[in-house]
């Protein structure tokens, strides 16, 4: 079985949920837990086996104003040079009856996949 490799950059404003995300997806995280994730500095890779034959060469860029300024001028060549998917994350603000059922629903969500 031959392996591809996909370069996937997770980007977004400081406190967006990007390692949040990629903690409950790929690392079998449940939402509580990701509570005691703290900021990314500056880049986090990692691989992650997907699909069978996929390999995701995921890019977890911290969120700081710093880090993206440097994202977009010092680091581009670096950042975006092999850059397949682009995931950008936002944050929303929920009404606080949707916010106590919503790690219930992820998990219901994950769950049925």
């Amino acid at each position: 079985m031959t392996l591809c490799s996909l370069q996937v950059l997770l980007m977004g404003k400081s406190g967006s949920g990007k390692t949040s995300m990629r903690s409950i997806i790929f690392a079998n995280y449940i939402a509580r837990d990701t509570r005691r994730l703290g900021a990314t500095i500056d880049v986090e890779h990692s691989h992650v086996r997907f699909l069978g034959n996929l390999v995701l060469n995921l890019w977890d860029c911290g969120g700081q104003d710093t880090f993206m300024e440097n994202y977009f001028t010092s680091q581009r060549d670096n950042i975006f040079r092999n850059v397949e998917v682009l995931q950008q994350i936002m944050k929303t603000k929920l009404h606080s009856m949707c916010t106590m059922h919503t790690e219930t629903n992820i998990q219901k969500i994950l769950k049925s996949m």
